[in-house]
């Protein structure tokens, strides 16, 4: 996945987060049921069934709507005087479990409800995607939510009529607002307390600048949520400022420069404040690649706080994260002097770009529960200040440029839930005074220092954590036995913590009961795995690059959330045993790790058969046979990797069954016969590495048209013969292309200059998406070497190698239009002429290896502005003159 859409994501999560907690609040106004007559209102009765019948309800949610008395059905409540039915509570955006929404039509039935003052649909999803106008004629309304019910359109403006509404909710919809007609129908809502508009986006500036001063004009708003809104143009200043009663304002992940407007600092009313994510400027740049088209290149909105904040004497909840404060932490003192620092319980300025010491005024908050400075360029030790804060629930310093010490004292903040100090440079001996008092810690991680614990073995903590993160720590050598009473343990993080024992036997007891991610790869653990392991609730196993031997466990993995097992780089043997998978639910794909071990037989048939498989990783093995012919069920295996095996004879026919598979590294095996016609419809592969292999016949000149979506393709170190077909030409996605060590023979296609991503700048471009999984690599020659490139190291990788063939004729200078160009290789062929002058204009060269060929004439003095050229060899040829001077060497 791209790294757009993996932040997409974590966007959209965030988002949510923040409507789910006004949905649950809201609940609270939902009338009580808990007395009504012994029978509704027929008419009322019969409109709900009507409602019903137009329903479609896959999780039985409206099954009670049976019988006369509907004042008892589910979601219906009724005034326990007159049997009216006041409330339909229909909504589902709360619940923990995995629900089926509603579907079907809201029928205009349910205008028979006259007596109706709370309305939840939420988090359903109906066929007819506007909003039904209808909902307008409900002249008793006070409480409406439509939030993440899969509207669409325009809000309909005869909402205005609702005078009596004051709980509004219309987030998460595909809703929208373009001008500001659009939003003039808020101005007549004179009863609404609550409104939240979370991801309602105010497309037109004029629009999003009037918003506020409609919203200005309700004389009872006490909360605005506009979260995700698009909003850009805001007012600098209200005329007259009229927020008297307002105490929540969200404005988070919008455009607003917060740059000289005041008027938000001045509203004493404010009890939570969350400008967090406004970036000023984004521009979105077209790129070349299969999942992602576009990358946001962002500028955070630069922010003056006024000293007027430090006045809002009500203010509970800060939240100025991803703002650019560009100033040193103690240089805020000032603000947080007056009653602010009374008030606040919760203050998070998170990537803010502040640097310096962690100042000790941040001690005198001392209400304060919740302190989040993390991702900032924070310098010098924890300090003892932050003992003081004896409310405090949550501690967030995770990375920033901490050193020095942790004092014990932290280990007196008896309210501490969430501890989490990772990604610093802190030279620190923990030990159990640090946790003294911490009886309600839950999470602790501090993972990426240079901590040393030192507990004793018999160490008893006083605390029951949820998740233990300490990756990159001093731990070992034995395995910390005080883990033992941690009987409630979900996510255990002990990678790189120099551990070279056996895993005790209760660990693999536990892993039964509660762990949900158990990481310990990157130690020197020994030992075998106990022969059966059944994992009712883990979701990630890795226990990669470990001393591990022995045969592979059989895995039985029962959670419906399931996502990866890594074995990889240890020393089992034997055979690959079936691992089961029971995993039904709604997010059924997961992936395989086992390379790098001392594995051999068959690639087993079962791997066709898992449901949900995604990745599966046997690289590195002594594996043999031919690949089984069984793919036609396994519709969900995007990447498979089964390079550096024994694998012979050619690749089955049913390969390209799988209609989304993305990645096929094959190289380093004994496969023969000519380039695979099964490969014809593979029309998704994104990576394609054959080399090393004893591969013969000619390179198809299907390959452009029928896998267009290729941006690595390596067919180097096989036997392919004949000329290199123009078709290449067509994947203008291709960012790496090694043809080298093969028969090949002819010109070098002048059409290569039409692919198009190797044009590209690494500006234009940032980075490109190879959707390698886990710790999948690929084996590039670049730069005159072969390294092993992943998912976080191959991003802009760019380059051409047709080095050890039979290749004739010029160098075209067609090729010296790719000045994305990182290298280009074309030694040991028999080329002649004169090396093209253009070549100096290929500024992203970093090698370029021309030797071996019969080359003649003198070395272009333009190869003197190559100014990242590292690695230049013409040696073997025929050239003659003097070598030009500059940066080449």
């Amino acid at each position: 996945m791209s790294a757009l859409l993996v932040f997409g994501g974590l966007l959209f999560l965030l988002v949510f987060g923040l409507a789910l907690q006004c949905s649950d609040a809201a609940a609270l106004l939902v009338p009580s049921a808990a007395e009504h007559p012994a029978n509704c209102t027929e008419r009322e009765r019969m409109a709900l069934l009507d409602f019903k019948k137009h329903i479609t309800d896959s999780s039985n949610l409206l099954s009670s709507w049976v019988g006369q008395d509907c004042c008892s059905w589910d979601g219906v409540h009724c005034d326990n005087t007159t049997g009216n039915i006041i409330g339909l509570a229909l909504g589902q955006q709360g619940s923990e479990d995995f629900y089926m929404p509603l579907g079907g039509e809201i029928s205009p039935s349910l205008l028979q409800l006259q007596h109706l003052s709370y309305l939840d649909l939420s988090g359903n999803f109906f066929s007819d995607p506007n909003i039904p106008s209808f909902i307008s004629q409900f002249k008793e309304l006070s409480y409406l939510n439509l939030s993440n019910a899969g509207f669409y359109g325009l809000i309909p403006a005869s909402f205005g009529n609702l005078s009596s509404l004051h709980t509004l909710d219309l987030s998460h919809n595909n809703l929208f607002i373009s001008e500001p007609a659009h939003h003039e129908w808020l101005s007549h809502l004179t009863s609404l307390k609550h409104l939240d508009m979370s991801a309602v986006p105010f497309g037109d500036n004029s629009s999003s600048s009037s918003l506020f001063l409609t919203l200005n004009k309700l004389p009872s708003i006490n909360e605005i949520r506009m979260s995700n809104c698009e909003l850009e143009k805001f007012p600098l200043s209200l005329p007259h400022l009229n927020f008297s009663s307002l105490s929540i304002l969200d404005l988070s992940f919008n455009y607003i420069n917060f740059s000289g407007i005041s008027w938000v600092f001045n509203i004493k009313s404010l009890q939570y404040l969350d400008l967090n994510f406004n970036v000023h400027h984004v521009t979105r740049i077209p790129r070349l690649g299969v999942q992602s088209r576009y990358i946001p290149k962002i500028q955070y909105s630069k922010i003056s706080i006024p000293e007027s904040l430090g006045s809002l004497c009500s203010l509970r909840t800060l939240d100025l994260s991803w703002l650019n404060i560009s100033k040193k932490l103690v240089e805020l003192g000032s603000i947080f002097s007056g009653c602010l620092k009374h008030s606040l319980t919760r203050l998070q300025l998170r990537y803010a770009n502040l640097d310096g010491d962690i100042p000790d005024w941040i001690g005198d908050i001392k209400n304060l529960k919740v302190l989040d400075l993390s991702t900032n360029s924070l310098s010098g030790s924890v300090p003892l200040s932050l003992a003081r804060l004896s409310f405090l629930e949550e501690l967030f310093l995770v990375s920033n440029q901490l050193t020095g010490s942790l004092p014990e004292e932290i280990g007196n903040l008896a309210e501490l839930v969430h501890l989490d100090l990772s990604h610093n440079q802190m030279c620190v001996i923990i030990s159990a005074q640090h946790f003294t008092r911490l009886k309600k810690l839950e999470t602790l991680a501090m993972s990426g220092n240079s901590l040393v614990f030192n507990v004793s073995s018999n160490w008893v903590p006083p605390f029951l954590l949820n998740e233990l993160r300490i990756r990159s720590c001093s731990v070992g050598p034995e395995f910390p036995t005080w883990l033992q009473t941690q009987h409630k343990l979900e996510v255990l993080t002990m990678s790189h913590n120099r551990i070279s024992s056996t895993v005790p036997d209760w660990l693999w007891n536990s892993t039964t009961h509660n762990l949900v991610d158990l990481d310990l790869s990157d130690n020197q653990i020994q030992g075998m795995i106990p022969e059966f392991l059944t994992f009712t609730h883990m979701e990630n196993l890795d226990l990669s690059s470990n001393l591990f031997s022995g045969p592979l466990p059989d895995l039985h993995m029962h959670s419906p959330f399931f996502s990866y097992i890594d074995l990889s780089n240890n020393s089992f043997s034997g055979h690959i045993p079936r691992i089961i998978v029971n995993n039904t639910t709604l997010f059924p794909y997961f992936g395989i790790s086992i390379s790098m071990n001392k594995l051999h037989g068959r690639v087993p048939d079962w791997l066709c058969q898992v449901k949900g498989l995604e990745f599966i990783d046997i690289s590195k093995n002594h594996l043999s046979g031919e690949l089984p012919d069984c793919w036609l069920d396994s519709f969900t295996l995007s990447n498979i990797n089964l390079a550096y095996n024994n694998i012979s004879g050619s690749i089955p026919d049913s390969i390209c069954h799988l209609r989304g598979l993305n990645s096929l590294l094959l190289s380093h095996n004994r496969l023969s016969s000519e380039f695979p016609n099964s490969l014809k419809n593979c029309s998704q592969l994104i990576v394609l590495d054959l080399g090393y292999n004893s591969f013969i016949g000619s390179i198809p000149t299907w390959i452009g048209e029928c896998l267009s979506s290729l941006m690595v393709l390596i067919l180097k170190w096989n036997a392919f013969a004949n000329h290199i077909p123009q078709e290449i030409s067509h994947l203008k996605n291709l960012q790496i292309l090694d043809l080298s060590s093969n028969n090949l023979s002819g010109p070098i296609p002048k059409g290569l200059s039409n692919l198009t991503v190797m044009q590209m700048l690494p500006e234009t471009t940032n980075w490109l998406p190879i959707l390698l999984q886990n710790s999948e690599t690929v084996f590039l020659s670049f730069r005159g070497r072969e390294d092993a490139y992943g998912e976080n190291r191959i991003g802009y990788v760019n380059y051409i190698d047709f080095s050890s063939n039979k290749l004739l004729e010029n160098i075209p200078e067609e090729l010296t239009s790719l000045y994305g160009l990182q290298s280009l290789n074309l030694s040991g062929n028999t080329l002649e002429g004169e090396i093209p002058d253009k070549l100096g204009r290929m500024k992203q060269l970093q090698s370029l290896d021309l030797s071996r060929n019969e080359l003649s004439g003198s070395i272009p003095a333009t190869l003197s502005n190559l100014a990242f050229l590292s690695l230049f060899n013409v040696s073997h040829n025929n050239l003659s003159g003097r070598i030009p001077s500059g940066r080449a060497k």
